[in-house]
């Protein structure tokens, strides 16, 4: 029996869906007001950091009004209220994150289901395992 691909957006959409289920409100944001779709919003960026693209630490949901801003932000080299938001709070997380940014893991369809299941399970402390053991075998 012939298997189907598991597209990596439809991941995409569980995994996001699990983030926003888990924050529930806009989590970093500037002074001003939110406003706008409450979004998940990736720390490392997905195409710049492949690893860190479904690890639970390195999403969370901003309104779309602050993703925005949190990007173009990013885009003038000026990310300072959200690293210094997650440096504080996290940093033993971002630090961990920093050191495997440019790390890669092969997203296989078994893999890839796995994450699917997790996250419409609301798993995301097992994830965030599953993530970690794959990056320790590189």
């Amino acid at each position: 029996m012939r298997r189907h691909k598991i597209p990596i957006d439809k991941v995409q959409e569980a995994f996001n869906s699990a983030i926003k289920r888990r924050d529930g409100r806009c989590m970093v944001r500037d002074y001003e007001p939110c406003c706008g779709e409450l979004e998940c919003s990736h720390f490392f960026t997905t195409g710049a950091s492949p690893a860190l693209r479904f690890y639970p630490m390195n999403a969370w949901t901003q309104c779309s009004k602050h993703h925005q801003r949190h990007h173009t932000l990013w885009k003038h080299d000026d990310p300072w209220n959200y690293k210094r938001w997650i440096m504080l709070d996290h940093f033993v997380e971002f630090d961990w994150m920093y050191r495997h940014r440019n790390s890669f893991i092969k997203y296989t369809d078994e893999l890839k289901a796995e994450i699917i299941r997790l996250c419409n399970a609301d798993k995301l402390d097992e994830l965030q395992k599953l993530i970690e053991e794959k990056l320790r075998r590189i």
